[in-house]
């Protein structure tokens, strides 16, 4: 007893409080949408937790840790507290015929002519002309509308409420568009996006300008559905979302533009072209994780510090469920910060297991990376869809180390498309690179003997975490082991080397 007492009064750091926090706050959103909380469902709640949390960074202790969870699931508590509302009134309505205001959310998908919008920013009529607010997203799918819609006009439609699935509080099929507001400019880098994209098509043909432009800005609208099909197979359905690897190569470039320019310019030019590259794809949810990544990691990276990888995971998970809640439910965001956690975390513990402290060969890296990768993001895929292809392994190899240059010269075709001979040039390039991956892909997408079949929704595939986290710990107990054997026998090699 008196052991425990002197553990849980050891004095820790602050940081450990806040990461403490962190974690409250991603238990606490999940948690509260799985078991339908709403507990802490008032603005003073907000204050009480941040006081809590306060108090605890004053007094760091262990204790304290349990006090900085609980703040954390109050904060997350009282954020889910509207969607779950949200949720229950759509729920309530379902059958009935209604009007609905609401924003399109992102690029509207257009297919056998049929229009299919996310809105958020709801408001719901009520019989005496009144309007309410109501939190959530809404899938809507529209027949033929009259006009062009983009993203961030504001409609209003009238239908019968639908059931809601994954991440949408409700959805429409085919219900009447009864108005379309659009600001005089419109969205300025939607448009830009759609201008560029044009620009784009005059030079390189269809089917590779489609996967173009899906590399470079994230648009999965001109891919043919056996491509997408044929994409899905082979597990590189990740290529066309515009995310962290997209990013990872813009900062690069960024970096060899402007690294002759003072660190503050060059920190300043990188976070612009982070959110000017956010603001043209949309804020989807792996490219508000690959944005919050990058910023974080650019600003600390700024003052000389860095972030480990599992508590930049961490933060950024709380962030992108804050700012909306019902990501966990999104397979995007799911996906995004498993491939992330391979990335960062996986990796470089098989790397400690098989090359000790030494570098890895390049392929030998890819390799380990794109199995990193293919492991954590294996019992969501199997859990979804039942199936799990090994061809992404391939594909990874093959495609990976080209993209860059894909994106590349099809930035480049747009950008010179003003000087024909040179825009050709770059677009006949782009085109044998773009029409390559696409017979590689085609090619892996037929071989089904390599995609393996398991039955969805069984929830014992996530067995292999704890197996994958046995690694991890076994893994690390092992390095820190060495540190210390290291540290313990540092003057007797001194001297020997002397």
């Amino acid at each position: 007893m008196r052991f425990a007492k002197t553990i849980f009064e050891q004095s820790i750091h602050s940081s450990w409080i806040f990461y403490a926090a962190v974690w409250g706050i991603i238990i606490g959103t999940i948690g509260s949408f799985i078991f339908e909380i709403m507990i802490f469902n008032h603005w003073l709640w907000l204050v009480v937790a941040i006081l809590i949390l306060i108090f605890a960074l004053r007094h760091s202790t262990c204790i304290m840790l349990i006090f900085a969870i609980f703040s954390g699931m109050m904060i997350g508590n009282l954020r889910v507290a509207p969607e779950i509302i949200g949720r229950a009134n759509l729920a309530n309505l379902v059958g009935e015929t209604v009007t609905l205001n609401g924003k399109i959310a992102d690029d509207p998908v257009v297919a056998s002519g049929q229009v299919t919008v996310h809105l958020t920013h709801l408001e719901l009529h009520l019989p005496r002309d009144e309007l309410v607010e109501v939190a959530g997203t809404v899938y809507v799918q529209l027949s033929n509308p009259r006009i062009d819609l983009e993203r961030s006009d504001k409609i209003a439609i009238t239908g019968k409420v639908g059931t809601g699935f994954g991440i949408y509080a409700a959805s429409f099929y085919r219900p009447e568009l009864t108005e379309v507001t659009r600001s005089e400019t419109g969205d300025i880098f939607a448009r830009l996006k759609n201008w560029f994209a044009e620009r784009v098509r005059d030079f390189i043909v269809s089917p590779a300008v489609d996967l173009g432009l899906g590399y470079l800005v994230g648009m999965k609208s001109g891919l043919s559905e056996s491509f997408s099909d044929a994409l899905s197979a082979v597990g590189m359905t990740h290529v066309v979302v515009a995310s962290g690897a997209h990013l990872g190569i813009l900062i690069g470039a960024a970096g060899k533009l402007f690294g002759k320019l003072s660190k503050f310019s060059g920190l300043m030019l990188s976070l612009l072209l982070v959110l000017a590259f956010v603001l043209i794809v949309g804020f989807t949810p792996s490219m508000t994780r690959a944005a919050l990544v990058t910023s974080l990691s650019l600003m600390v990276g700024y003052v000389g510090r860095k972030f480990t990888p599992l508590r930049l995971l961490s933060l950024v998970a709380a962030l992108t469920l804050l700012l909306v809640p019902i990501n966990f439910q999104n397979l995007g965001w799911q996906l995004s910060f498993a491939s992330f956690f391979g990335i960062m975390i996986l990796a470089p513990c098989l790397q400690k297991l098989l090359y000790g402290g030494k570098k890895p060969p390049w392929l030998a890296g890819m390799l380990i990376t794109s199995i990193s990768t293919s492991l954590i993001c294996a019992p969501i895929l199997i859990y979804n869809f039942g199936s799990l292809s090994f061809l992404s392994l391939i594909a990874n190899l093959i495609i990976l180390p080209t993209l860059p240059y894909a994106m590349l010269l099809v930035f480049l075709t747009g950008s010179f498309s003003f000087c024909t001979a040179i825009a050709q040039v770059f677009g006949q390039i782009a085109t044998y690179l773009l029409d390559f991956h696409i017979f590689i892909i085609n090619f892996l997408g037929e071989k089904k003997m390599f995609i393996l079949e398991l039955p969805p929704d069984d929830a014992r595939i996530f067995l292999l975490y704890l197996l994958i986290g046995v690694l991890l710990v076994v893994v690390q107990y092992r390095h820190y082991k060495k540190i210390c054997y290291n540290e313990k026998h540092e003057d007797k090699v001194r001297i020997r080397d002397a």
